[in-house]
């Protein structure tokens, strides 16, 4: 092509435009084409492109002594000053994946009806804070104006970021704060179903004791506001798929990862009591003693929760992923942040500790966004790739043992210290304290490079152990504050939680902590050693491990006479959460050991065969409880899974050998 002929658009001769004409006005001619001349690369590394700063010439940059010397209009690079036509010495910069936030574009149409959509939604939510949400009790304290503020604010930095272009960042931020708008709308919906027995002092908070409440203008307008939040981000939810594409996902800052650490914190302290209270008319629960509507919402948001944080930090594009996360702390904070005012502000009311826990971690993540979306240039981000703010697989592996040993610590104090102020034990804590063990006893060979594979994989399966004992030691305690207040033969019944069950809930957050930590350790393994080996042939035990999986959890371990046991089917209760999580926890390691490398699938199936014989472990601890408590399904059934699990593990650690 002559040098006269314009260049495609987004072509290198769009960038040599100025520098092809001012060598077209110092040679001979200006339409030879360019020969192509190992220097050439050499002129691209010095821009003076003077004789001067020109390196003598080697064997590998000098022409080829029988070649046929250029002449005339093609004058060598790097034996003259003259700029050849195929000048380099301004680089063609390849659009980074953070330059598509700093454009002047304008927003597309899809992101403006995103945007418009928020914007009603933060509006009908500011007139729900304003306005009644019930004839029977208002506010517990002036709210409205802390309410409109995290309800528009949001909305106004995602329109304000559209307009100035910041496309990613708009559409991020709507799809941050759609995420969690399926669980406010369930937990405000227990306004509609009884009002009574909503903990939202923000909002509610009555002078006399009710039974039934009905609801006001403001009820509906809430429902509004997160109906169009999560519309709004149904739309964006392309536009943030498009960034994506576009920005490409080279990223490899793993410190960043913290975040959904944080963001799980954020998710227990929502599922515990939003305030402390003596207020008699105010009775202050946690999500699971609280009216199941209410479980159903603070359950949606604790797990999208993590989710959300998990895909913000995973984007491909900086813009999404700050907008993703500053939109989940925007959700949360209107969730928790009143009430924490209300347990500062409001006479009988306390802070509790399940408010700071979801109100300080996201703002920890507020303050560490910035800091985990740099907008660097193309230049930067390969001059820092592999040096030391990439922190190595050596820091996840020791944080995820220090997590699975505070874990174990933790458990093991919840199953020997009194769960009630009556010395009151749990038959279960003697699975419990074995739970406990289980988790500390991989966690020294995290620190081996050879060992720390297996443990890792092991440490990602035990974890639910604590949680499958944690759930039925805490029954008690929940079961005995239940029967706090009431009357009987000798007076009424009270009830003080002790050490026990005050470690065993601190066991139960460790223990979801260091199995987000042992994953996201094994995604940063993968990142390390790449994917490519062959895989476990593990099919068919491994199915087979999976249908009896799910036999063994939904059915009794023992039976006796005139004992109900909670389940996943029927009586559900607080140990039917342990059993739930165990199942899915095993589920998905199951699954994901056909896909996995043999050593990997080994690691997690023994993991697998060790929970469930923690599980069929129940029945000598009941047995001197429960008189004539005899071996039930689930039993018989738990069994056949560990040996189904362990045919599978030693098949998978054959195909590692080889």
């Amino acid at each position: 092509m002559s040098s006269r002929e314009p260049g495609a658009a987004g072509s290198p001769a769009d960038d040599r435009g100025g520098a092809a004409s001012a060598a077209g006005a110092a040679g001979p001619s200006t339409h030879a084409e360019p020969t192509e001349n190992p220097s050439d690369d050499r002129a691209a590394k010095n821009p003076a492109g003077s004789s001067a700063h020109a390196e003598p010439e080697t064997e590998s940059s000098a022409p080829s002594r029988g070649a046929k010397q250029p002449t005339g209009d093609t004058a060598p690079t790097g034996l003259t000053g003259q700029k050849p036509l195929t000048d380099r010495s301004t680089p063609h910069v390849i659009p980074s994946r953070q330059s598509e936030h700093l454009t002047d574009e304008t927003p597309s149409p899809r992101l403006r009806a995103a945007t418009a959509l928020l914007g009603l939604g933060a509006l009908a939510l500011a007139a729900g804070a304003i306005a009644p949400v019930s004839p029977d009790a208002g506010p517990g304290y002036l709210s409205w104006p802390l309410l409109v503020i995290l309800a528009v604010v949001p909305a106004g930095i995602a329109f304000a970021a559209a307009l100035s272009g910041r496309q990613g960042l708009a559409a991020g931020l709507v799809t941050g704060l759609a995420v969690l708008a399926p669980g406010r709308l369930v937990l405000d919906l227990q306004f509609l179903v009884n009002g009574s027995k909503t903990i939202r002092p923000e909002l509610y908070l009555p002078d006399r004791l009710l039974d039934r409440s009905s609801v006001g203008i403001g009820f509906w307008l809430l429902i509004a506001g997160h109906v169009l939040t999560l519309v709004a981000g149904v739309v964006a939810a392309r536009v943030v798929r498009e960034r994506n594409e576009i920005a490409g996902g080279d990223d490899k800052r793993r410190w960043r990862l913290i975040i959904p650490l944080l963001a799980v914190v954020a998710a227990v302290g929502l599922l515990m009591s939003p305030v402390l209270s003596d207020d008699p008319f105010l009775l202050a629960r946690s999500a699971f003693e609280g009216p199941g509507l209410a479980l159903a919402g603070y359950l949606l948001l604790a797990g999208a929760l993590p989710v959300a944080a998990v895909l913000g930090v995973s984007a491909g594009s900086d813009g999404v992923a700050r907008g993703t996360l500053g939109g989940i702390v925007a959700a949360v904070l209107a969730v928790a942040g009143p009430a924490l005012v209300a347990g500062l502000a409001v006479s009988g009311l306390t802070a509790s500790t399940g408010a700071y826990l979801a109100v300080v971690p996201m703002v920890l993540v507020l303050i560490l966004t910035p800091l985990a979306t740099p907008q660097q240039t193309q230049a930067e981000r390969t001059d820092l790739a592999g040096e030391a703010r990439v922190p190595g697989l050596t820091i996840w592996r020791t944080l995820t043992a220090l997590l699975a040993l505070l874990t174990g610590i933790a458990a093991a104090i919840g199953a020997s210290a009194p769960q009630l102020g009556n010395s009151t034990d749990s038959p279960a804590r003697w699975q419990l304290l074995i739970a406990a063990v289980l988790v500390v006893l991989p966690t020294p060979f995290l620190l081996s490079r050879r060992t720390a594979p297996f443990a890792r994989g092991m440490l990602a399966v035990l974890w639910a152990g604590v949680v499958l004992a944690g759930t039925a030691v805490l029954s008690t305690a929940i079961t005995a504050s239940e029967a706090t207040g009431l009357g009987g033969l000798g007076g009424e019944i009270s009830y003080h939680l002790g050490a026990g069950a005050v470690f065993t809930a601190i066991a139960l957050g460790l223990a979801g902590l260091a199995g987000l930590a042992a994953v996201i350790t094994g995604v940063v393994e993968r990142d390390d050693t790449g994917t490519e080996g062959p895989r476990s042939r593990v099919v068919l035990p491994a199915g087979i491990a999976a249908l009896l999986a799910i036999a063994t959890f939904s059915t009794p371990v023992f039976t006796a006479k005139d004992y109900s046991p909670s389940g996943l089917w029927s009586d559900f209760d607080t140990p039917s959460w342990g059993l739930l999580v165990a199942l899915l926890v095993v589920l998905g390691t199951l699954g994901l050991s056909v896909r996995s490398r043999p050593g990997a699938a080994a690691a997690g199936l023994t993991g697998a065969a060790l929970l469930f014989a923690l599980h069929v472990a129940e029945i000598p601890w009941v047995s001197y409880l429960f008189y004539g408590a005899r071996p039930g399904t689930g039993f018989w059934f738990g069994l056949a899974a560990v040996a189904a699990a362990v045919i599978a593990a030693v098949t998978a650690a054959a195909g590692a050998k080889k």
